[in-house]
């Protein structure tokens, strides 16, 4: 296949068989460079996880599901070194290029399967998202993007970030796949619909006020009323970011050590300082991000109970130029986390959509209660999208 974007893995072919009909025929598959698939090595974006694969003998069976219901695999993307960014960029592999602006990032860490996607080159990429892996590149590269529920699918063969956060998912060019893929792993149609959705005054006020108007009125189409709230939790984001970016250092950390510890040299520096800085965690400061998380956890799971969903605005800010300097991404990151860490902490579903908008588009994203990931699709149909 001919991939000038830098979307895949330069792995060489190996023949990976599917059956020939299923919900899926006609499909492609693109498969992000975490997940095992026999006949490949498997490099988490690092040169010494690559060397130390080998050839795996067995397909994670998330991937196996997919290829039984008749997806064709057309290759394993590249991703954020050990998937531990936002941005797309890898000092081993590269960085994909956005096939909507090539000036700009790719976001991360499903880079490679997001571009594949935009680029035409797959119908269905299946990515991670720990803080933002799905729906970020999504948003940025005018996709669907599905974070599924904490532990709705199955994860086994998939090397781990943060798991209390890692979850598998998927983007596609437009709603019908998606709702393909989300029957084939077993998310089934809903018969339900919510009673409103909420729109939290205090996360659209960060956002420009022509992008959040666009937003609501989109929301209003639906034909469910849409009512506005103050906040969704008594925690504010930049509380809720810091348990997050805690929890996920430290566990990011201990499912990378022996790689540090072995490796260290072969990790790019930035990735190697966010790693380390796991290890200097006090045990008093992961408490209380512990602490904070069920607190959430517990606000959203009251405020769920009241059938509802809320609306999001995916990104906190434009995304940058592919050549923007460090601290430039370094704050796009941090100000994207705020928003993208919710689902997260709640281990709630999260839909984000391109929502068409003069000069360009935009992404809105749905958030529901757990289980509710079917219910997002639904939602997502009744609204005036791209």
């Amino acid at each position: 296949m001919r991939d000038p974007w830098n979307a895949f893995m330069p792995y060489p072919d190996a023949d990976v068989g599917h059956a020939a009909i299923g919900p899926l025929s006609g499909l492609r598959l693109a498969v992000k460079d975490l997940f095992d698939v026999a006949g490949y090595p498997t490099a988490a974006g690092n040169a010494a996880v690559l060397a130390a694969s080998g050839i795996k003998t067995s397909t994670a069976p998330l991937v196996q599901t997919l290829l039984d219901t008749g997806a064709c695999f057309v290759g394993k993307t590249n991703t954020d070194e050990l998937a531990y960014s936002l941005i797309g960029g890898d000092i081993h592999f590269g960085m994909p290029i956005n096939p909507r602006d090539p000036d700009l990032i790719p976001g991360g860490s499903s880079s490679g399967s997001a571009v594949a996607v935009a680029a035409g080159l797959a119908d269905v990429g299946l990515g991670t998202d720990t803080s933002g892996s799905i729906r970020l590149p999504a948003a940025v590269n005018g996709l669907i993007g599905w974070r599924p529920t904490h532990g709705g699918l199955n994860n086994r063969a998939l090397r781990p970030l943060a798991p209390n956060f890692d979850v598998p998912g998927f983007m596609t060019r437009s709603l019908e796949p998606m709702a393909a893929v989300m029957s084939a792993v077993g998310m089934h149609a809903a018969s339900d619909r919510p009673q409103s959705i909420l729109i939290p005054e205090d996360i659209f006020a960060t956002i420009d006020d022509a992008v959040a108007d666009q937003m609501i009125a989109s929301l209003r189409s639906a034909g469910i009323p849409v009512r506005e709230v103050g906040a969704i939790s008594w925690l504010n984001l930049d509380e809720l970011a810091w348990a997050f970016t805690t929890i996920l250092q430290r566990e990011a950390w201990e499912s990378n050590r022996s790689l540090l510890e072995r490796s260290m040299h072969a990790i790019a520096p930035d990735i190697a300082a966010r790693l380390l800085s796991g290890s200097r965690l006090s045990e008093e400061e992961v408490l209380e991000a512990r602490r904070i998380r069920e607190q959430f956890s517990k606000e959203i799971d009251r405020l769920f109970g009241e059938d509802v969903l809320v609306a999001l605005p995916t990104l906190a800010a434009k995304p940058p130029r592919r050549d923007a300097a460090p601290r430039c991404l370094a704050a796009f990151r941090s100000a994207c986390i705020k928003l993208l860490c919710l689902s997260g902490l709640s281990g709630c579903p999260q839909l984000a959509l391109p929502i068409a908008r003069p000069g360009g588009n935009i992404s809105l994203s749905l958030l529901g209660k757990r289980g509710a990931d079917r219910m997002l699709l639904d939602v997502a149909k009744l609204l005036r999208v791209e």
